[in-house]
């Protein structure tokens, strides 16, 4: 295993190295005011790269960010109400679009296009999904209003319209994208069309859908039914993993390794589960986050990369 410098505020109460996911996890690390950073550590949470935001992107931290590992070994990372940047591993900026309506999740496609959902204080007359070129180029983008300009979603009004929080890229070409003041995921066709909503009545503020192999969903719940929660596309839930500890809230992404574990990410927490709901590694915070002045602190979304 790489060694790595120990972060005097992190620990990993669990590691069963049988049954964990050997890798490195990658995430952006909110929990000290005024100071983000996307860090990547091993097992043991130690950190083997780190990357601190410049002074003028910290304002567009809160709500959380998100970041994406690339295949050139690069990551792309998005500031709600910024923009969406790809960054070497010196912290060079080599990509970035720039729109104060980007919100929380951006995919780098295999045509080299970034595909961004825009639910920033959105509106009707917004798009809530660009598929976007090299060149800042929108080459492909969608509107809800075309689909859900009527009740009971008309009225819906808390932080924008749809506050549409996540977007996928299909196998099929379709394009998934939560919707989380509308408590559904959107599939849409390459052409606007509205195929199918995914949805059920566990579903609130859903966050991060994403499609396992077996075509079936996975999404992190962070409202009153708090946890990771696997469903098929006409909404049943298969499998879910309840995280009652409220302190571990907002939870907003789950993710499924290649060994068939589940990574959940909460604000103080990310763990990894089994299929048999056993946890087999955690990291935490040993602080206590003010979520009362500063509710998004804390960590956002993870990924568990390959190690070398």
């Amino acid at each position: 295993m790489p060694r790595g410098r120990a972060d005097a505020d992190f620990e990993v109460p669990v590691y069963d190295e049988s049954k964990a996911q050997y890798g490195t996890t990658l995430f952006p690390d909110n929990h000290v005011a005024g100071k983000p950073r996307i860090v990547e550590v091993n097992m043991l949470g130690e950190i083997l790269w780190e990357y601190a935001l410049p002074p003028e992107f910290a304002p567009y931290t809160n709500p959380g960010f998100d970041v994406e590992p690339l295949s050139n070994g690069n990551v792309l990372f998005v500031l709600a109400r910024k923009g969406v940047y790809e960054i070497n591993r010196n912290g060079a900026v080599e990509w970035k679009y720039e729109n104060p309506k980007v919100s929380h999740d951006a995919d780098r496609l295999p045509n080299g296009n970034t595909l961004i959902d825009f639910g920033n204080n959105d509106a009707k007359s917004d798009v809530q999904a660009r598929e976007i070129d090299a060149n800042g180029n929108t080459v492909w983008s969608w509107q809800a209003s075309s689909a859900f300009d009527k009740p009971p979603y008309a009225a819906v009004s808390t932080e924008g319209w749809t506050h549409a929080n996540a977007v996928l890229r299909m196998d099929n070409g379709d394009t998934l994208v939560s919707l989380r003041n509308f408590n559904l995921t959107a599939e849409i066709a390459p052409d606007g069309t509205l195929v199918r909503t995914i949805t059920n009545t566990e579903f609130d503020h859903q966050h991060d859908p994403v499609l396992l192999e077996n075509g079936n969903i996975l999404l992190a719940n962070h409202g009153a039914h708090q946890g990771a929660l696997e469903l098929t596309l006409e909404g049943e839930i298969v499998w879910r993993f309840d995280v009652l500890d409220r302190e571990a809230g907002p939870l907003r992404d789950a993710n499924k390794l290649p060994n068939g574990n589940v990574l959940i990410i909460g604000s103080d927490r990310i763990i990894e589960v089994t299929p048999g709901k056993e946890i087999v590694w955690m990291l935490r915070l040993k602080t206590e986050l003010d979520k009362q002045s500063a509710p998004a602190l804390g960590f956002y979304k993870a990924e568990r990369l390959a190690a070398e």
